[in-house]
């Protein structure tokens, strides 16, 4: 298992709830991989999303990780510094409907010590990635992730190696089973809110987790009548309203009062959960815990202990 030290960078103060897990559900065929050095140092904004210097064609370049996108994407500024081909116009489930977005041919990207080969990526305003491009499960889906939030790092092994060096399995809750969505996103079927039962999935890329109107619904939860503007990365924006559940539990952690966003976002009726209670799970709950396993090949989520609430800084956005 491959272990890297993560550091803090600056990100755009323009960090999106729910947005960046809009750009990832398209359909995608199946990276081409070589195997290559160790990988490239990751980086972390503590507050809001993991990102990594990755080479496109050979150029470093700075890349949200979303667990929420199947398909890496690339900023239009960078698509257009490096002159990359233009590709097919591609679909893309966005915040609130389904969207044709441009996109380009990527001949090699080198990330996590492998080289994933002739990737389609949609391409978006930098303002809207708020980095160079995202890293989605096209490549992450090729490893195993177990994210240490207390010390900043992150270890990546390749799917199917069981090698688990490093790992402290004491300190992580029992593994949870998931089942694999749509579009390649792990979705957790033992969480609850309210004692009641919710399915769930990780999006690092959204930096405030959102259930939909059912899980409202259901938990009978409080919500306030404000809106706050969801936005997504293809420009798409959503009326969401704030509230909170009395009790959350997710990995066999109790969460206890947590408040969340409540929206049906798009996202939720592409998985197939529009009908039933649903969480987008983003950093805010995600820095609850001090470390999260994602184990892509055998299709198992672990939480590690949990931590105060998470706090966003004053005047930070959506």
């Amino acid at each position: 298992m491959s272990q890297t030290r993560l550091d803090a960078f600056p990100l755009t103060r323009r960090a999106f709830a729910g947005g960046l897990v809009a750009s990832g559900f398209l359909t995608a065929p199946t990276a081409a991989q070589q195997d290559l050095p160790p990988p490239e140092d990751l980086s972390i904004n503590l507050l809001t999303r993991m990102a990594a210097i990755v080479r496109v064609n050979g150029h470093e370049a700075l890349f949200v990780l979303d667990t929420g996108a199947q398909r890496t994407a690339l900023s239009s500024d960078l698509a257009v510094s490096l002159g990359l081909e233009a590709g097919p116009a591609l679909d893309v489930h966005g915040v609130t409907a389904l969207q044709r977005v441009d996109s380009v041919m990527v001949g090699r990207l080198t990330f996590g010590g492998r080289r994933f080969q002739n990737l389609n990526a949609p391409v978006f305003p930098r303002e809207s990635v708020g980095a160079d491009g995202l890293v989605g499960l096209d490549v992450l889906s090729s490893f195993s992730l177990d994210l240490d939030l207390t010390r900043r790092e992150v270890r990546m092994r390749p799917v199917g190696d069981r090698v688990l060096t490093g790992v402290l399995p004491s300190r992580l809750s029992r593994e949870e089973r998931a089942r694999t969505g749509r579009f390649g996103q792990l979705i957790l079927l033992n969480c609850r809110a309210d004692g009641q039962s919710v399915e769930a999935f990780v999006d690092s890329g959204a930096q405030y987790s959102i259930g939909n109107l059912a899980l409202l619904a259901a938990t009978r939860g409080s919500a306030e009548d404000d809106r706050i503007d969801v936005y997504g990365v293809t420009g798409q924006t959503l009326r969401a309203r704030p509230g909170r559940v009395r009790d959350l539990r997710i990995g066999g952690r109790d969460l206890g009062e947590t408040p969340l966003l409540f929206a049906d976002l798009h996202a939720f009726e592409a998985l197939g959960l529009g009908d039933r209670p649903a969480l987008l799970l983003g950093a805010d709950i995600l820095y609850r815990f001090d470390r999260i396993m994602l184990d892509y090949g055998r299709g198992r989520v672990a939480f590690g202990v949990a931590r105060p609430p998470f706090a966003p800084p004053a005047g930070s956005s959506l």
